[in-house]
């Protein structure tokens, strides 16, 4: 076990699978830069004994296979947050998702981009980032809110925290515990903090809460599953929220993309609609999917040799 973490952690991997490639063997894999590689092969036997190790750091119950588990465990202070499930053929599979300390550091295609959207946050009011899993929403997020630290009372709601910050006030949903979203919004309210995050938009009760804290006078961010900018808007609306607060409430919405640099790295590309911009969808009139914001990045990327040509027409043409 040992081994196989500190080998990723040497290289600053994101996450390690463990998961079987047939009835006898497992693949290690790492996912580095966006990219998924075959570290080392392991025997089915060894791979359950590692397993049964990482399980039992994490606090989770070894004998259970058939239900899926989450879990964590600290190791050489960095966190390692678990996940396993079984295949249909009942193999059990594992992720290891490795939280660095300095995960809020992000490099971008072009950094002026989110010195503009620091720049424009208010003072209330809610924003909305977009993107897939992978994207780097959370770091983005961390990242502006470490601006703010100083001067005001963060408070996070995550599921879970991967990122410990000592300057914020952090909260964990535990649903078993009767710790949902909606019930430590609740709660987090009665602490009056200037700035809250909410980690995920993903249901009608959330997206009111969210709403409800931004038209109470607190800025609010948010992540959400859309596939733009523009789709944000849809997407809450698709939830069920009142469009009449929504239009109220709603501030900003941004999309974000990891993409392959030439130096073999990842750089965040962003787009980001604005307060009138976001306007204009309500009022129905088209817009398109991306706006000149994610095409002037993409244009100093290329104009400045950060991305490849191949990767400029795939992200230009992204639908």
């Amino acid at each position: 076990m040992e081994k196989i973490i500190n080998q990723a952690i040497a290289l600053f991997v994101n996450d390690v699978y463990v998961i079987p490639k047939n009835t006898d063997t497992y693949n290690i894999k790492y996912h580095l830069d966006g990219q998924t590689k075959v570290f080392t092969e392991l025997s089915s036997d060894e791979a359950q004994i590692l397993i049964s190790k990482i399980k039992y750091r994490a606090k989770m119950n070894i004998s259970e296979r058939r239900r899926p588990q989450i879990g964590r465990f600290d190791y050489q202070n960095i966190w390692i947050r678990v996940s396993t499930v079984s295949n249909f053929l009942n193999q059990e599979t594992l992720v290891l998702r490795i939280i660095y300390s300095n995960q809020c550091q992000q490099n971008w295609i072009m950094p002026k981009q989110i010195q503009i959207i620091q720049e424009s946050l208010p003072s209330s009011g809610l924003v909305v980032i977009a993107g897939p899993t992978g994207s780097g929403k959370t770091t983005t997020l961390y990242h502006m809110l470490q601006k703010l630290s100083d001067s005001k009372l963060i408070l996070t709601i995550e599921d879970p925290v991967e990122i410990q910050e000592p300057n914020f006030v952090q909260l964990q949903v535990n649903e078993e515990a009767q710790m949902t979203y909606d019930d430590l919004i609740k709660v987090a309210l009665r602490h009056r903090p200037e700035v809250l995050l909410i980690g995920e938009i993903r249901d009608k009760k959330t997206a009111q809460a969210a709403i409800r804290a931004a038209l109470s006078g607190h800025l609010v961010l948010s992540t959400i599953h859309a596939m733009s900018a523009r789709d944000v808007v849809m997407r809450l609306l698709d939830l069920g929220v009142d469009k009449s607060q929504l239009l109220l409430s709603l501030n900003g919405t941004v999309y974000q993309r990891l993409l392959p640099t030439k130096k073999n790295q990842q750089g965040a590309l962003i787009d980001y609609l604005s307060k009138e911009q976001v306007n204009t969808i309500f009022s129905e009139r088209n817009m398109s999917k991306f706006s000149d914001f994610w095409h002037n990045g993409l244009n100093y990327g290329i104009e400045h040799e950060i991305i490849s040509n191949k990767t400029f027409e795939k992200f230009k043409n992204l639908e």
